[in-house]
């Protein structure tokens, strides 16, 4: 079996190229995977994988 490698927030913002509001603006409109587990997101390293594969040239405004 695999080991899947997650994310939290504080990993997503070392991964993308913005800060902590457009995280979490892209977070709570539902634009990046996650899940949240009282206060905290976490994602896995596919999902973010396939969501960015799925995402190359689109933009996406928020």
């Amino acid at each position: 079996m695999k080991k899947q490698s997650l994310y939290s927030f504080s990993d997503l913002l070392d991964i993308f190229p913005f800060g902590k509001t457009k995280l979490r603006q892209l977070i709570r409109a539902g634009a990046i995977p996650v899940v949240k587990i009282g206060k905290q997101y976490i994602t896995s390293e596919e999902a973010i994988q396939r969501w960015v594969t799925e995402n190359i040239g689109k933009e996406i405004l928020f």
